[in-house]
């Protein structure tokens, strides 16, 4: 499988997990409960995602890949520093307005992921 292949494909499975967390996040607010760890865990996972279809993106461009718009760039580095942004900016709290800040940034990713999907794939 080439490495267009596998970058694509980890990056489908970005936006598909960012959006399960938002919706996750969603379900949290209305049952007003906490966070857990087992979010945490997703989170970390997804996460992980996200570094490793950097480093795929990385190979990539020493390779000599480029992606046909350099905003691609722009939108992979912030869909990498979101989650570590949103828990540096609620200091790991669990509390409902964590919760909230979780869930739109998620859903904040979901999309930025998706922008990153067209800025990365050759126009037809």
């Amino acid at each position: 499988m080439s490495l267009n292949r596998v970058h694509a494909l980890l990056g489908n499975a970005f936006s598909y997990f960012a959006l399960a967390i938002a919706v996750w996040g969603l379900f949290h607010l209305i049952r007003r409960r906490e966070i857990g760890g087992d979010f945490w865990g997703a989170v970390a996972i997804g996460e992980g995602l996200a570094v490793l279809q950097a480093l795929v993106g990385i190979v990539m461009l020493i390779q000599g890949l480029m992606p046909p718009r350099l905003l691609h760039f722009l939108y992979g580095a912030l869909t990498a520093l979101t989650w570590p942004a949103v828990f540096a900016f609620t200091r790991g709290d669990t509390g409902r307005r964590s919760v909230l800040a979780w869930t739109l940034a998620s859903a904040a990713l979901f999309g930025l992921a998706l922008r990153a999907i067209v800025t990365g794939s050759v126009p037809h």
